[in-house]
């Protein structure tokens, strides 16, 4: 048991090691900006209820996150891999309208987030996220939510 545990932390360990570094703060922003264009915050809206800000989806249902910390933790992961070009279904030479498309299917949606951004719709991901004079190496505690609650998200589900 013991080894198993070992040989899952160190496997932890080179993924993070080995990940691109990632601007936290543009992470951050992104992820604030994807918030309010789902209506995160908005009374009775259905990501609002369900703690989730990135209106996060596994299978066909919207996913119920215990708390908004906890729904947070999940987007900034998921973002946090679409910036470091880990995602399945984006690219870093995509843009914020193309991205729109997939995620949400709807061209409002990237206008919303482009405007938060204080960037054009056209933006490409590479751009927006491109590396800063500080960069930083994403934790493994965000890192480990997603496998912690087992669940597949927007940004890296199958």
């Amino acid at each position: 048991m013991k080894a198993k545990l070992l040989l899952l932390i160190v496997l932890a360990l080179g993924s993070i090691a080995s990940a691109q570094t990632v601007d936290k703060q543009k992470v951050s922003e992104f992820a604030t900006a994807v918030a309010r264009a789902e209506g995160f915050g908005v009374k009775h809206a259905l990501p609002t209820r369900n703690h989730n800000p990135g209106d996060i989806k596994s299978g066909c249902r919207y996913i119920h996150f215990r708390n908004d910390a906890e729904g947070w933790a999940a987007l900034r992961v998921q973002i946090t891999k679409l910036a470091a070009g880990e995602s399945k279904h984006y690219t870093l030479t995509m843009t914020i309208n193309q991205v729109s498309k997939i995620y949400a299917g709807d061209y409002r949606w990237g206008k919303i987030v482009a405007k938060s951004l204080g960037v054009p719709p056209t933006t490409k991901l590479r751009d927006y996220f491109a590396a800063s004079d500080v960069p930083e190496v994403p934790q493994a505690s965000d890192d480990s939510i997603a496998d912690f609650l087992n669940i597949g998200l927007p940004f890296d589900s199958n």
